[in-house]
């Protein structure tokens, strides 16, 4: 595969190597390119090249590009562009903006562009793309494969063709392979498949996952109060937004925000270092609270073997009810708040049931361990005690605190995902120490 453009070649030398480019690697290196270089390559694509190329750009470059292109590239390239890949492209820009773009579109495409811009972002239809196929239900499959090859567009969907009755309602669908290998003179109606999974224009993109996933459909349609079927969402169009929702999870989860690979390393560390810094600082408090322990640290010197037992194991099963939490809210299972209660007091059980089974077998642990290596004066029954106690009460604060954070966050507009980054790890283990310490020292001081 080749990987690389030189600009010292003639420009029909580059446009040959193009043909031999991915149109995603194409990407990736454009965005490497200087203005001049963009400037010479973007002429020489052919024209399937630079919708599939301009794609596959991220939203700056895809900007940037339509505006170095010339007026007849852009009509061409809004043309090409599917109405989903389109309205998305759209609404990168603002009001002013969005209506010159619209203007240079079809009166037929520019409805349609207008009509998905008015659904919500977290709407099933915000997604949807309107270039399917319909046939009526009284035909037979002859007539039908006939209107589908004389008929179909070249950015029409056709590997599922969906049916409609007299009314055009959407009635059924049948997947093109089917319509081929079926005879020719059997009616639509007799086999095509009726009961099909769907969504309403208003329902959640969520809703929409879950249907594809569920029915492992590669597309299904998209339907208004009537039954009227005003586009479809596809698998892939599931698939980029489930990247796309994944993405910003780990994003904030890592509490690297707005991630860029083009960015050199100078930048990104940029990004990181305010969310480290605070990590330093929270941890200077750390510092502060083991200082406050000092006497006991001494006097029990045995204690520091165990710390990072209870450090990692609260911190492990916060992780675990922070991410069943957080799933459940991208999925909108604890909107409501007697699911949100019921899912706080099911992770508090969960949490007092681990809790409870693991600081047991740290306990009979740290006994055992004690009673063969002597490194303290203190009995190996106190020790093993008070890492039970501390272990068991951390663990069961940290899950608490790791199932309630979230839903109070996105109770109050803020993305939950961030309640995982180094400041939420921190205040773990401060609480996790605050605790440890303040049961050794009641048992032993």
């Amino acid at each position: 595969m080749k990987t690389k453009i030189n600009f010292k070649h003639s420009d029909e030398s580059i446009k040959k190597a193009l043909l031999h480019i991915h149109p995603y690697d194409v990407a990736i290196l454009y965005s490497s390119f200087n203005e001049k270089e963009k400037s010479r390559i973007l002429p020489l694509m052919a024209s399937d090249l630079l919708v599939d190329f301009f794609v596959e750009l991220d939203e700056e470059h895809q900007i940037n590009t339509f505006e170095m292109l010339p007026i007849t590239k852009q009509k061409f390239l809004l043309r090409k562009l599917e109405t989903d890949e389109l309205k998305a492209f759209i609404q990168l820009f603002d009001e002013d903006q969005r209506a010159q773009i619209i203007s240079k579109l079809s009166k037929v495409r520019a409805k349609t562009i207008e009509l998905l811009l008015q659904y919500d972002e977290d709407d099933a239809a915000s997604i949807m793309m309107t270039d399917y196929f319909v046939i009526p239900v009284d035909l037979t499959i002859k007539q039908a494969t006939t209107l589908v090859i004389t008929e179909s567009k070249d950015s029409d969907y056709i590997d599922t063709v969906f049916i409609q009755d007299e009314e055009e309602k959407c009635i059924g669908y049948m997947d093109l392979k089917d319509l081929i290998i079926a005879r020719p003179n059997q009616k639509l109606e007799n086999i095509m498949i009726t009961d099909f999974s769907y969504v309403h224009a208003n329902d959640s993109i969520e809703q929409a996952i879950q249907k594809v996933l569920d029915y492992n459909r590669n597309v299904i349609p998209v339907l208004d109060e009537t039954s009227h079927m005003i586009g479809i969402i596809t698998a892939d169009d599931i698939f980029d937004e489930m990247i796309e929702d994944y993405q910003d999870d780990y994003d904030s989860f890592s509490q690297v925000f707005d991630h860029d690979i083009s960015l050199n390393p100078l930048k990104r560390s940029k990004q990181r270092v305010p969310w480290l810094f605070l990590g330093v600082i929270l941890n200077l408090l750390t510092i502060t609270i083991l200082a406050t322990f000092s006497n006991t640290i001494e006097q029990v010197t045995v204690l520091i073997l165990f710390q990072p037992m209870i450090l990692g194991m609260a911190g492990n099963i916060g992780t675990q009810a922070l991410a069943v939490t957080i799933l459940g809210i991208h999925q909108q299972d604890y909107k409501e708040h007697y699911k949100a209660k019921k899912h706080i007091l099911k992770e508090m059980a969960i949490g007092l049931t681990n809790s409870l089974l693991l600081g047991i077998i740290a306990f009979i642990f740290v006994y055992i361990y004690l009673s063969i290596i002597q490194v303290s004066n203190q009995l190996p029954v106190e020790v093993a005690l008070t890492v039970f106690i501390a272990l068991f009460s951390a663990m069961l604060v940290s899950s608490t605190i790791g199932s309630i954070v979230p839903i109070v966050f996105d109770k109050i507009g803020i993305d939950p995902a961030t309640a995982s980054g180094p400041m939420m790890t921190t205040i773990n283990d401060i609480l996790s120490l605050v605790i440890y310490f303040t049961i050794a020292t009641i048992i032993f001081i």
